[in-house]
């Protein structure tokens, strides 16, 4: 009976754990065609998207879990190894963990995310990125003036977020500084992105567009609008940074990369300058907006492939982009979204339908089940 094939997951997100889950629970107990190591610089799971809310009132219990159950119901294919990737020498198909060990593989699934700035920022260790959002959660309590620099999905999320629980009562001002005309990505209609601005602006966020904002780091920030008007400074007791985030590819070779540090991948999700590495998620250059919903599709043409490749068979299965849709919790209390509707395009949601499918528990429960919980 042949050994099976080594296959090595680097990183514990949304979509390394989605797909590491789908190939336990698929894979026979005894004669598996793999053995999955998934590794993870941190030995817990973090849905990422809960941060948000997470800095503002405590959910931490809701969505940071352990990764030890995760091959519970199939122990026998696999294994998670918690230590941060230094450098991938795909030559020798080795990965070199820091502390000097060596992970060989045969497939190589590359899934680390991107990184990002404040609020999503977070240290390794447990307690540590528990300490850290208590300390987020009281910085605001006590900060009368929030600025946040960056009005994508995230960052109207985070005002959001702030203003639910401080309100214009509260004392605290909020501002909303985005690059653009209006609110989020011209993916979405201008029609829908008038509509969060207004409901921004309801919730007594300030919305300050087609201007960009620069930290000074003394307790200001320097407006300066985009038609050319005079730069102004207001002050700011904390300022959150949500602009779109990089690729976190920095340890992997050049060789993989465009030139923004996507890792470039076919319809297979096979990168292009070597067949035997699949990448998935916000690191690949797959022209879409990066979005944890969009995990489930992903891993349902990687995992397939996976085990098409271990058993010496070319991967069939190919990734098509599905038209752009998006829904955003702006606190347990207010929602809104698009969806795509064949002949119809964008459709603006009810505003209840995304407050009873999302704000709840922002879909903690569902992306934490694959680990046990």
């Amino acid at each position: 009976m042949l050994s099976p094939k080594e296959v090595v997951v680097l990183g514990a997100g949304v979509y390394g754990v989605g797909l590491v889950h789908s190939l336990a629970s698929s894979l026979p107990q005894n004669g598996s065609p793999i053995h999955v190591t998934l590794i993870n610089a941190r030995d817990h799971f973090v849905y990422l998207p809960a941060n948000l809310r997470n800095s503002v009132q405590d959910i931490s219990s809701t969505y940071i879990k352990p990764l030890d159950r995760l091959f519970a119901k199939n122990p026998s294919v696999g294994e998670v190894k918690v230590g941060e990737v230094v450098t991938v020498d795909y030559k020798r198909k080795v990965v070199a963990l820091r502390g000097g060990e060596d992970v060989k593989y045969d497939i190589l699934v590359l899934a680390l995310g991107s990184s990002w700035s404040d609020p999503n920022s977070m240290p390794l260790e447990h307690e540590a990125v528990l300490d850290h959002f208590a300390k987020q959660r009281d910085a605001l309590k006590k900060a009368q003036s929030i600025t946040i620099i960056g009005g994508g999905a995230v960052g109207v999320e985070f005002a959001g977020e702030i203003a639910d629980v401080y309100p214009p009562s509260s004392g605290k001002h909020i501002t909303l500084v985005h690059s653009e005309d209006l609110p989020l990505s011209k993916l979405y209609r201008d029609k829908w992105r008038s509509q969060v601005q207004d409901i921004l602006e309801a919730v007594g966020v300030e919305v300050v567009l087609y201007a960009k904002g620069t930290n000074n780091h003394d307790g200001t920030v320097t407006i300066t609008p985009r038609d050319r008007k005079e730069p102004y400074t207001i002050e700011s007791d904390l300022v959150y940074s949500t602009l779109t985030p990089t690729p976190n590819t920095h340890v992997l070779p050049n060789e993989w990369k465009d030139e923004k540090g996507f890792i470039r991948v076919t319809s297979t999700f096979q990168v292009e300058a070597d067949s035997s590495v699949f990448a998935i998620g916000d690191l690949t250059n797959v022209k879409e907006a990066k979005q944890a919903a969009k995990a489930s599709a992903a891993i349902d043409v990687v995992a397939p492939n996976i085990i098409a490749l271990s058993k010496g068979q070319e991967p069939a299965k190919k990734y098509a982009t599905s038209p752009e849709m998006i829904g955003l919790a702006l606190g347990q209390k207010t929602g809104t979204g698009v969806i795509y509707i064949p002949c119809f395009g964008q459709v603006i949601c009810p505003n209840w339908l995304i407050v009873k499918l999302k704000c709840g528990d922002l879909f903690a429960g569902k992306m934490t089940k694959p680990l046990g919980y």
